[in-house]
């Protein structure tokens, strides 16, 4: 938590005055701070005085030097201590001449040189551990404290200077950042119905300069407009548009798309915040039977078991119950406030009181109307912890459990964009594999294809050997032995590609099948018998042995006219190798 807040928990646990020296050291031990910084002494000091020297909404007040206590002890204030509080004063030995001259520091020599290198790289690491590990508070109440300390506006870039000069703000924040930080801040107090915090324009045409908003009598809207426009951030809808940095393009909405999206969703926050109002004047009318009956029910569906009246008294029953956080089992007292009366800091007691007569480890304190300022801080207070549900809060818990009102889904949509990114980088990638894949295979095929210096020279032999009419020729007799048949089933099962190496296999089989040594058809290379197949393949099949034509043929006679010779009969089957007669074919 920040400073203040770490301020008024001590205080409030302490309950006397305590010095900012006091404050900051019980703070420490109780690991309150967030963060610290090199002095946070004289933080915790800045802080409380100029949270005391607010005009109005004050929590803390000055009784002594440098000594503070809660407004709501109600103890006299010193004004003269206030106007010194937070001032710093000048020390008397910054005038005093110094005891001696500053010393030069002695030149590095070799013998220690490597030593001094460890200690750099030692001190280097440690800066940049506290650069990593620091955090700073948010921007909004910086400039609060700033600004009310200085009692006038201030131009950004002072404001800014200011900052770093207190270690409150990092090196890296911008003005630009700054600005969309209070403009944020702005809009957040007026979404919550209150008066934006900070104002920025400039007066009687001087530049325009940083100030806080004193409750003047112009609207909290038109102060957050004229902000914007000072600051130059657009405005849609009577709402500035602060647009984080996106790591991709968005696609562009048209103007009037972009106002229906931001008018239903302003319009659900508008209808939500509506009905709870109507809710909770609902809950403030009915009577103390009515009333009690609605929470138990409102408990129950919120996972709350063996809820249970004890006592019944002129504020209100007191109910016990039971429910299960995590691995752990909780005992609450509940006590039901009927009316619209706000809750007050005797009732916390009370009910803080009880949760010891009755075992309960929680206090749960339900009402229609407002807890007061004092009442939270009760509740917050050492001791065991009291929950208020109390007002809007009341209203949220019936929100939450569904009880009491009917829920109505309306669905908004909003374009995805990064859907549509990832769906472009999958595309790539596919596109990607696929070129890859492409790639690979006409690899190989180069690998695999014949050397182009004798593709053409056995294309041209084995279009000159003798090729007859292809209509006219004979078809080769179907193989009866099981080997011939299967060297004809590898050569008509062959596919088109010339590439791999079950078509050299093929062609092999071919030529051990169709030519003999000394036969032109067993000189041929591996690219000469494939394309024998093909051509058998597209109707032009090789010739059976004996064919005219067909290499080993023999030459017709002379006189040209005969009939062809018919080709020998098939080879019979192998006798089985039981060694008996062959059956009948």
């Amino acid at each position: 938590m920040t400073f203040y807040e770490a301020a008024l928990r001590v205080l409030e646990e302490a309950k006397r005055p305590l010095t900012h020296n006091e404050i900051t050291k019980l703070s420490l031990e109780k690991g309150l701070l967030s963060h610290i910084g090199k002095t946070p002494e004289i933080t915790m000091l800045s802080r409380l005085a100029a949270m005391a020297k607010r005009p109005r909404d004050r929590k803390v007040m000055v009784t002594a030097k440098d000594t503070f206590a809660l407004a709501d002890w109600m103890l006299p204030e010193d004004a003269q201590a206030l106007e010194t509080t937070g001032v710093a004063e000048p020390n008397p030995e910054d005038a005093m001449p110094q005891y001696r001259p500053i010393e030069r520091h002695p030149e590095p020599r070799g013998d220690y040189v490597r030593a001094i290198g460890r200690q750099a790289e030692r001190e280097r690491k440690r800066r940049d551990d506290d650069t990593r590990k620091k955090r700073y508070p948010p921007v909004s109440e910086v400039a609060f404290e700033i600004l009310t300390e200085s009692g006038s506006g201030l131009l950004p870039g002072d404001l800014l200077k200011r900052a770093r000069e207190k270690e409150l703000a990092s090196d890296e924040l911008s003005i630009e950042q700054l600005l969309h930080a209070l403009l944020d801040d702005n809009q957040k107090r007026i979404d919550g119905g209150r008066r934006p915090q900070f104002s920025y324009a400039g007066i009687e045409g001087a530049e325009a300069q940083l100030r806080l908003d004193a409750g003047s009598e112009i609207a909290p809207m038109d102060v957050q407009l004229q902000f914007a426009a000072t600051a130059g951030v657009p405005v849609e809808n009577g709402r500035p548009v602060l647009r984080a940095p996106q790591t991709h393009q968005p696609t562009p909405v048209s103007a009037d798309d972009l106002a229906v999206l931001q008018a239903a969703r302003q319009a659900g926050k508008d209808a939500r915040r509506a009905m709870a109002r109507v809710l909770r004047k609902k809950l403030s009318e009915l009577d103390g039977g009515a009333f009690e009956k609605s929470v138990v029910r409102m408990m129950h569906k919120l996972s709350f078991r063996e809820v249970k009246v004890a006592k019944r008294s002129k504020d209100g029953p007191l109910l016990t119950a039971r429910r299960r956080e995590g691995s752990l089992e909780l005992r609450y007292a509940v006590r039901l406030l009927k009316g619209n009366a706000s809750v007050e800091r005797r009732q916390v007691q009370d009910l803080r009181r009880d949760l010891g007569h009755y075992a309960a480890h929680v206090g749960l304190l339900v009402g229609a109307g407002d807890p007061r300022g004092d009442a939270k801080s009760e509740a917050l207070a050492g001791g065991a912890m009291v929950f208020l549900w109390c007002g809007e809060g009341l209203a949220e818990q019936f929100f939450e459990a569904q009880t009491g009102v009917k829920v109505t889904t309306v669905e908004l949509y909003e374009l995805d964009d990064a859907f549509f990114e990832t769906a472009q980088k999958d595309a790539e990638e596919a596109r990607a594999r696929r070129e890859e894949r492409h790639a690979q295979r006409d690899r190989d095929e180069r690998e695999g294809s014949p050397r182009p210096s004798h593709s053409g020279s056995d294309e041209a032999a084995a279009g000159s050997e003798g090729e007859g009419p292809v209509a006219d020729e004979p078809r080769p007799p179907a193989p009866s032995h099981p080997q011939q048949a299967a060297a004809a089933e590898g050569d008509e099962g062959d596919d088109d590609s010339d590439d791999g190496e079950e078509g050299d296999e093929g062609g092999g089989a071919a030529g051990a099948a169709g030519g003999q040594p000394g036969q032109p058809g067993a000189e041929g290379s591996g690219g000469r018998r494939r394309r024998r197949r093909r051509r058998g393949r597209r109707g032009r099949g090789p010739r059976p042995e004996g064919a005219p034509g067909a290499p080993g043929a023999p030459a017709p006679a002379e006189g040209g006219g005969g009939e062809p010779s018919a080709p020998p009969p098939p080879a019979p089957p192998p006798p089985p190798s039981g060694g008996g007669e062959p059956g009948p074919s």
